[in-house]
């Protein structure tokens, strides 16, 4: 029975034997080399709009004035991430996460994991994922060149946990400093209210999500205030928008809004964002539809509601005189065969790939002129 078994295994085990290999070469769990560990704190955090001392999206004293669902999701670090200039051939991060959470429809990586990408050719190229363990608190390896280069580095954290504490380790004999150049640090930021889809859901790891993406390819930070069933036009949340410093307001909270509340909350959000930000541009943005949508004709009918909603409003506040207003429609979103998505509604990295070339030309165009 031994021998059949070994017989059987036998043509497998040198490709188990690559798979183990690589494995441990993409992402060690410990670093061998010696390391000094720096807190992440030391180095800018972009895109996060307050000072407080901490990962968290909005600051403690909404804590007061939003709803706990959205007060709760605001501590996850979606979209945040840390810029610093480093020499060294060796790379390690050191976090731990507030929830240790997890979902079925996506990887923990995307969840509570890091991405490290490197300016190269003065573009960002992915490094490596720090890949979590699973009692919250890891210890990855980053970047195992073996050699010393000087080189621009942006760390994104997890996109639906909260993150307690961040150190980021170098080799003895290296130097990590603010960064050297400005990339990233001298352009206001956009603002993105939306959804579970903005917030990063279901990204196979933090650099995927759509508005990562769009940071790298426009070279300028965006403030993720995307709410996980919650973004819904509210206008405690617009109070928070209004603390920002934006280039752009970009307003995608349909997919969690019940039609019959999309044209009164967003008239009045807009209204309330152009009261504070008299000249900053606003971008609405119809929900795609739903793979369900094509298949059931009341998901279909409640989707179609949804963006003929949004449209009035839009169509209304451009009546009232509103300037500097903009709307997208939704076609073509994440692409046209219906492989976009992870469970029919949440982009895949594909999905979110799409996602981003979809929109990219108009934030490029709305933010042309801006600083």
């Amino acid at each position: 029975m031994k021998k059949m078994l070994l017989r059987r295994l036998k043509p497998l085990l040198p490709a188990l034997l690559l798979t183990t290999i690589l494995n441990a070469q993409s992402n060690p769990a410990k670093p061998k080399t010696e390391l000094v560990y720096h807190d992440a704190m030391e180095f800018p955090v972009i895109d996060k709009y307050h000072q407080e001392h901490n990962y968290n999206r909005l600051p403690e004293k909404f804590k007061a004035t939003v709803r706990p669902e959205v007060w709760a999701l605001s501590l996850n670090s979606a979209g945040i991430a840390i810029r610093f200039h480093s020499n060294a051939s060796t790379i390690s991060a050191k976090w731990k996460v507030k929830n240790n959470a997890s979902m079925n429809h996506m990887t923990a990586t995307g969840i509570k994991g890091l991405d490290l990408y490197a300016l190269v050719n003065n573009k960002w190229q992915f490094v490596n994922s720090g890949i979590p363990d699973n009692s919250g608190r890891s210890e990855r390896t980053l970047l195992n060149g073996e050699v010393a280069v000087d080189r621009e580095y942006l760390l994104f954290l997890p996109l639906y946990d909260g993150v307690d504490s961040l150190s980021i380790g170098v080799n003895t004999d290296a130097t990590i400093t603010q960064p050297a150049n400005q990339l990233l640090l001298d352009k206001k930021p956009i603002v993105y209210y939306g959804s579970s889809i903005a917030q990063g859901g279901c990204a196979s790891r933090p650099g995927m999500a759509y508005t990562n993406i769009l940071v790298r390819k426009l070279q300028r930070p965006i403030i993720n205030f995307g709410f996980s069933g919650n973004g819904m036009f509210e206008s405690n949340v617009g109070e928070a928008l209004c603390e920002t410093d934006p280039a752009l307001f970009v307003i995608d909270c349909n997919p969690n809004t019940t039609p019959d509340l999309i044209h009164e909350r967003a008239v009045k959000l807009v209204q309330q964002l152009r009261a504070c930000k008299p000249t900053v541009p606003i971008l609405l943005v119809e929900n795609y539809m739903y793979e369900s949508g094509f298949f059931t004709p009341s998901v279909k009918e409640i989707a179609l509601k949804k963006q003929a909603e949004l449209k009035k409003a839009y169509a209304d506040l451009q009546k009232l005189g509103v300037k500097n207003l903009f709307y997208t429609t939704a076609e073509d979103f994440i692409g046209e065969d219906h492989e976009g998505t992870v469970d029919g509604v949440h982009p895949t990295d594909v999905g979110m790939e799409r996602f981003a070339a979809h929109i990219l030309p108009t934030l490029q165009k709305l933010t042309k002129d801006r600083p």
